[in-house]
């Protein structure tokens, strides 16, 4: 029965009510929807594209980035794919970055350093890969045997 009218439902309704229902279960989660959000941080093109359409005036996304501090405690930080977003999440709590990130030549300064940090830390892990391949396996001896 329709809570409504007191009418017994049409297999219409029935229809339409699950297809609703299946549609609210396929949309993404507010978690979801703040995990990518984070993550397009990393995007340095983007942060200026928020720049020049004067996000960063609007005084209730500066407080939704504050919010979004939270992704940086480990339990939640965990699931970042791209962790260097944090890092952007950080800066844009200063003003000054905020400003700066919409001049090109700032952008693309930041985009550069961003890339060595990265083929650094690439070639520290090689170096590191290649040490623990190159080390000597001590001897091991059971039972007095040689």
């Amino acid at each position: 029965m329709s809570a409504q009218t007191d009418q017994p439902i049409t297999e219409q309704q029935k229809k339409e009510q699950e297809q609703y229902t299946n549609l609210i279960n396929s949309l993404p989660t507010r978690w979801e929807i703040e995990l990518e959000f984070v993550q397009s941080l990393s995007n340095i093109p983007y942060v200026n594209y928020l720049a020049q359409n004067n996000y960063f005036n609007d005084e209730n996304f500066i407080n939704y980035l504050n919010y979004l501090q939270y992704w940086t405690q480990p339990e939640y930080s965990k699931f970042l794919v791209y962790p260097n977003c944090l890092h952007i999440l950080k800066l844009l709590q200063d003003e000054n970055f905020r400003k700066n990130i919409i001049n090109q030549d700032f952008m693309n300064s930041l985009m550069n350093d961003m890339v060595k940090r990265w083929q650094s830390n690439a070639n520290d892990q090689d170096e590191n890969k290649e040490k623990e391949e190159n080390k000597e396996v001590p001897e091991v001896r059971i039972n007095g045997t040689n």
